[in-house]
């Protein structure tokens, strides 16, 4: 992909600002988007990042509670 950008940008003689730089990037990589290819499976893609934020969230939830559980005796004995 980087050389797609170089390739696209090479002839640009004059950078007038940041929004021109920005331009010529995203003309390269939507050049070099032609030669990609698709992923095997990608189609589950969706469902294997629902399965790992399910897995990071049950590994948080326990944090959670050892805090509370480890907080000062003055702090759990106190009226809500």
């Amino acid at each position: 992909m980087i050389e797609f950008t170089r390739r696209t940008s090479r002839n640009v003689k004059r950078w007038q600002s940041g929004d021109m730089c920005l331009r010529w990037t995203a003309a390269g990589m939507l050049e070099a988007e032609r030669q990609f290819r698709k992923i095997i499976g990608y189609s589950n893609l969706a469902k294997l990042a629902n399965a790992v934020e399910r897995d990071v969230t049950a590994r948080r939830v326990p944090e959670a509670y050892t805090t509370i559980a480890t907080a000062s005796p003055e702090v759990a004995a106190s009226p809500a």
